[in-house]
């Protein structure tokens, strides 16, 4: 490598989610180490953020269209081929290619770039279609690097080297402010899609017991989860919860809102790969609940509770068992902050993923 070096980053989606905050992060801190930078992604929100400060290569949406299948398929096969040629095109002046999640391999698959590609697996690879996604796919990945041990042992032994290395934090920063006891706020902050759990999370609020906690949904949705979103505005309006939902949409600073809250849920119904909530929460000392699966099982420990999946009773009596105890919620907290200090936070695991970069460079 000669000259300043050129990293080629690719995303799925124009939408900002965890993986993509993970990504602008990744690529301001390549920046700093000396590397030049280009974002493919599509329009939207993303290449607003990454416009500027990188080189921006206009990619169409490589999610599936609504729709009835067939018609969908077609059009995203489409995408995939206008898609492969730019990338093969780019891929063949720069020095590395990362690849932000399992959705955009195949893409990749089909440019077969000159470059090394380093996968940054953001998720637990738990579904049949996924793994066949992966196995078509492996053949351009040179190696990998997963967000929590659940990611990596999900993707199971492959040709290419797979490292771990958890997703960080802002840190020091100050802690959350003790909240009022009336009303009690319960939030949860992510994108509103079935998996992530929230119709769970509108049962347990309404079996709790108490017609003074207020649930907020802070989240944007993608359009096919239109009639998810739907049937939870729904659920929100009947009788037992009617008042006590506030749908937040899109935050710039989630964290900035889950100050305001006593307890932050993550009730995703399928694992979690490594959540930025979590860590957002642990390290402002607002307590969590969660379900016990995915990389939440390996950083929570004493900053919250877990519970199975999809079990709005035990997802209620956590719930519960937080808002009434002022001692345990300290407890969390504490231990929440601490957790973050010692191994989470921003700077050293950001450090630990650009050594990965520079290195994965070379790997061919």
């Amino acid at each position: 490598m000669t000259g300043q070096p050129r990293l080629l980053a690719v995303n799925h989606t124009g939408l900002v989610s965890g993986a993509e905050k993970v990504l602008l992060r990744l690529l301001a801190g390549a920046r700093e180490r000396g590397w030049s930078t280009v974002a493919a992604t599509p329009d939207g929100p993303l290449a607003a953020e990454v416009r500027g400060e990188n080189e921006h290569l206009p990619l169409p949406d490589l999610m599936l269209p609504s729709g009835l299948p067939p018609l969908g398929a077609a059009v995203l096969a489409r995408r995939y081929l206008v898609a492969a040629r730019r990338l093969r095109q780019a891929g063949r002046t720069v020095d590395l290619v990362v690849a932000n999640g399992l959705r955009v391999l195949p893409v990749l698959r089909l440019a077969r770039p000159a470059a090394p590609v380093l996968w940054l697996a953001h998720s637990v690879l738990d579904r049949a279609r996924w793994r066949a996604v992966l196995a078509a796919s492996a053949p351009v990945v040179d190696s990998a690097v997963a967000v929590s041990d659940a990611v990596r042992r999900s993707i199971g032994d492959r040709s290419f080297p797979v490292r771990v290395v958890w997703n960080g934090t802002d840190w020091p920063v100050p802690p959350a402010a003790p909240p009022p006891d009336t009303p009690p706020a319960v939030g949860c902050a992510s994108l509103l899609t079935s998996w992530k759990g929230q119709d769970v999370l509108l049962e347990a609020m309404a079996r709790l017991g108490r017609d003074d906690v207020v649930l907020e949904l802070a989240g944007g949705a993608f359009p096919k989860d239109a009639d998810y979103v739907a049937s939870l505005h729904r659920r929100a309006a009947q009788p037992d919860l009617a008042g006590r939902v506030r749908f937040l949409g899109h935050l710039d600073d989630p964290v900035e809102r889950m100050r305001h809250w006593s307890v932050v849920v993550v009730p995703s119904v399928d694992p979690e790969a490594g959540p930025l909530v979590v860590l957002e929460a642990m390290s402002i000392g607002v307590p969590l609940v969660a379900t016990n699966h995915g990389g939440p099982v390996e950083v929570v420990g004493e900053a919250g509770l877990l519970v199975p999946p999809g079990d709005p009773d035990a997802l209620a009596a956590a719930i519960g068992a937080l808002l009434d105890d002022p001692f345990l919620r300290r407890r969390c907290a504490d231990a929440g902050r601490r957790q973050v200090e010692e191994g989470l936070s921003l700077s050293r695991q950001l450090d630990a993923l650009l050594d990965v970069v520079d290195s994965a460079a070379g790997v061919r």
